[in-house]
């Protein structure tokens, strides 16, 4: 019996007003389900995860965010994070085809954004200003603006969450921002590693990419950028999958460069040079498709900075140790610079 055979009988048996009900319940299941073809297991063997056939890591933005786990956002209090996030929150809810030039490759085209510092009045004006921009570029169906949704309740966060993702499907969920969120010692590396345990489990079974907005310390500005200046523990970096950071550029102030501090899958090429942003009066950011060297390496090369610094090696000082010891001077560094001249100068 063919398909049109077939809704007519269930037609007949179920009269018209019960078939309609139910054909409308299917398509709605048949969407949903279109949107659930991935299907999470707690192990997997090696063959199964050979016949995946994965020949990349898949993207959200190319090449910047990953399709699942977590990852996050960094830097000063003034550096534009949730303007940026919200931009991108946008991007993907009015089903654009990119964002700042990147590629966006979206299975729902749904982000859950929850906010901890903004309330409904600020948010409202935030995003009528950023789509006056966007529709300038491409026009959209603002019925799609409904696939942004926004939590201002922070309590019992993580029930919230994934009460929502048992319910729908999202592409990025945004916390804004981690220590709002995180109510534990900041610095214990044990407590921020269970707490964002449960989060990556969360992404991980569901498929998403579960991003936190979370502050670089306000010391490390003049520092070279780097996932070092991230505050609190050591254990917040390593859980996440990529760490991104926005920075006020140096040169001139209405530029702002986003870097790739940490990527797991990601050529090193990528992550050598900053994407120099420019932020308009509207509060979105343009890509000026020009790139910034990292200014660590006029410091690497300076003979007095390198003296000191081999001076405080050969006297048994760790990494960390000469940072600090350098720290608030005029040769003020980070570890990663600090290992850079120890390998270009071998005792």
């Amino acid at each position: 019996m063919n398909e049109s055979n077939k809704k007519f009988n269930l037609e007949k048996i179920l009269g018209k007003e019960e078939f309609e009900a139910f054909e409308k319940e299917n398509i709605k299941n048949k969407k949903v389900s279109n949107k659930r073809k991935f299907k999470f297991k707690k192990c997997y063997n090696a063959l199964e995860l050979y016949n995946l056939k994965t020949r990349n890591v898949p993207k959200l933005l190319n090449p910047l965010l990953l399709k699942s786990g977590l990852a996050s956002l960094v830097g000063t209090s003034e550096a534009g994070k949730s303007t940026f996030l919200r931009q991108l929150s946008l991007s993907i809810a009015l089903k654009r085809k990119d964002f700042l030039g990147f590629d966006l490759d979206c299975e729902h085209n749904k982000v859950l954004y929850v906010t901890t510092e903004d309330d409904y009045n600020s948010i409202s004006y935030a995003i009528r200003k950023q789509l006056k921009e966007l529709n300038q570029d491409a026009e959209f169906n603002i019925d799609n603006l409904k696939n942004l949704e926004f939590i201002f309740d922070s309590d019992n966060l993580l029930k919230t969450i994934q009460s929502r993702l048992e319910n729908d499907a999202y592409d990025l969920i945004i916390i804004d921002a981690f220590t709002d969120v995180f109510s534990k010692e900041i610095n214990a590396n044990t407590q921020v590693r269970v707490f964002l345990n449960s989060y990556s489990n969360l992404a991980n079974k569901h498929d998403c990419l579960i991003l936190f907005l979370h502050h670089i310390g306000k010391r490390t500005q003049t520092k070279t950028p780097s996932k070092d200046n991230i505050i609190g523990s050591q254990a917040f970096e390593a859980k996440m999958r990529v760490v991104l950071e926005l920075r006020p550029n140096i040169h001139k102030p209405n530029l702002i460069d986003l870097w790739i501090l940490k990527s797991n899958f990601l050529e090193p090429k990528y992550k050598q040079n900053s994407y120099v942003l420019e932020l308009n009066e509207n509060l979105c950011f343009k890509n000026t498709n020009l790139r910034n060297s990292r200014y660590s390496e006029a410091k690497s090369n300076n003979p007095e900075l390198i003296e000191k610094v081999l001076e405080l090696h050969k006297a048994g000082l760790s990494t960390r140790k000469i940072e600090s010891e350098l720290e608030g001077t005029e040769f003020e560094i980070g570890k990663s610079t600090v290992n850079s001249i120890i390998k270009k100068n071998p005792l």
